[in-house]
């Protein structure tokens, strides 16, 4: 399908952006006015949130139904016990943050760059390349400590947070 690598990558991209131009100050969620409006709003997460494992247990089972019963009975406990502790971690080491968006950055840069669509521009050009590379995975990180800098100073003193000698998260100001 034409574009679809750099559509893909284009939505990392976002994705990266997403994860740094969280404040920390959480959402706003207004509970569900009824029981069944709840009930539809846990089934759509459920589904949006498991397609993905579904497709990738489908896809590694090769069409037997035992493989992708028995992948889907191992992988969703991994899952749900994975992610519990990644958000406790990522509580803990808000760098953690930052390690995944340069590789979700990496990823998009890849997928750009192996687009069919570019290919034969991207081929034979190696400063593209490298320049493509760099604005996203330079890029990001620098316009996200550029936009919290901006917040801060908005709110009055730029935080930092850190990472104590005893593993405690505290904020740095500069």
């Amino acid at each position: 399908i034409p574009a679809l690598m750099a559509a893909g990558g284009l939505a990392l991209v976002w994705i990266a952006w997403k994860l740094l131009s969280q404040d920390g100050a959480g959402h706003e969620i207004r509970p569900a006015a009824t029981f069944w409006s709840a009930m539809q709003t846990i089934v759509i997460a459920d589904a949006a949130m498991g397609l993905d494992n579904v497709l990738a247990v489908a896809g590694a089972a090769h069409g037997s139904f035992a493989l992708v019963v028995l992948g889907l009975l191992i992988s969703i406990p991994i899952v749900v016990g994975g992610s519990a502790l990644l958000m406790r971690l990522l509580e803990r080491f808000r760098w953690i943050i930052h390690v995944a968006v340069a590789i979700i950055a990496w990823t998009a840069a890849s997928m750009i760059a192996k687009e069919p669509l570019l290919e034969p521009f991207l081929r034979g050009n190696a400063a593209a390349t490298i320049a493509l590379y760099a604005a996203i995975v330079g890029g990001l990180p620098v316009m996200g400590m550029v936009r919290a800098r901006r917040l801060a100073r908005r709110r009055g003193a730029y935080t930092a947070p850190c990472t104590t000698a005893s593993g405690s998260t505290a904020t740095r100001t500069s």
